[in-house]
């Protein structure tokens, strides 16, 4: 089934009016906080199912570190997906994300932006303050050394998306400006791109967003208005009485058990229709 066909039977449809200003065809969810880490959906690094492996790109400053995760059924070529971490960096939490996502059928492959820093530390405090001293364009830029990686050196089938969270999808949503070659893009609470330069994205795009996001939501019904206006190819999503970081299940004060379960598997159908 192509793309377009697709977008036409799906529920959330930018050129319908209920999309506008992004509220009309909301997921109303709970929000289903969990007083700890719900260790029963980790997936351990050395799962049988996968090969994970650390791997450090050649870039003009040195070595960007990433974290690689793939099927180990068989040999066949599999499409390519990036994680982009939000801005605590490449946690243990990103790291599971980035096997989930193998688990599913996809070369993942997650860089550490914190890399041209010495790597994300371990403590919250410390990582923070690395991480910020990413900028934005370094950000693509780095995206841009994996997005290449993934798609040329035969480790996947060429066919690549990303999945970004936070700052890592607001870094995202900027690549996609940039003429990418990104098949398809998922954005977790990432801050849109800039307006003017929405017309020149081609990469198909699902958006979910939190309910409770000071930060990202007021700028949605411009993006949603910009994205009717030029046909971009978007879908999103907002789970109401929800926060950033919903879908982190180690981060017991934002997560939302169903929202994020509803998120995820929005995400994994979108990856597979427009990377398939």
């Amino acid at each position: 089934m192509n793309f377009l066909a697709h977008m036409k039977r799906r529920m959330l449809l930018l050129d319908t009016a209920e999309c506008l200003a992004g509220m009309a065809a909301i997921a109303t969810l709970p929000s289903c906080h969990v007083s700890e880490y719900a260790s029963a959906a980790q997936i351990a690094n050395d799962d049988p199912r996968l090969r994970t492996e650390r791997v450090a790109l050649d870039v003009d400053w040195g070595k960007l570190d990433c974290y690689l995760a793939r099927p180990d059924a068989d040999a066949e070529p599999h499409p390519g997906v990036i994680v982009a971490h939000d801005k605590l960096g490449l946690t243990p939490h990103f790291e599971e994300v980035t096997r989930r996502l193998a688990l599913e059928g996809f070369v993942t492959l997650a860089p550490d932006y914190a890399s041209r820093f010495g790597g994300t530390p371990t403590e919250a405090g410390p990582a923070l303050e690395t991480v910020g001293m990413e900028t934005r364009s370094d950000m693509v830029a780095d995206t841009q050394v994996a997005l290449v990686w993934l798609k040329s050196n035969g480790v996947s089938n060429g066919k690549i998306g990303a999945v970004g969270f936070g700052l890592g999808a607001t870094a995202i949503d900027d690549v996609v400006t940039k003429g990418t070659a990104l098949n398809g893009a998922v954005i977790f609470y990432g801050h849109p791109p800039p307006l003017a330069d929405v017309g020149a994205i081609k990469t198909p795009l699902l958006l979910n967003l939190a309910g409770k996001d000071q930060f990202v939501d007021p700028e949605i019904p411009a993006f949603v208005d910009v994205v009717k206006k030029t046909g971009v190819k978007a879908e999103i999503f907002i789970y109401e009485n929800t926060e950033r970081g919903f879908d982190d299940d180690s981060n017991s004060a934002h997560y939302s058990a169903e929202a994020a379960k509803l998120a995820w598997s929005r995400t994994i159908e979108f990856l597979k229709v427009t990377l398939g």
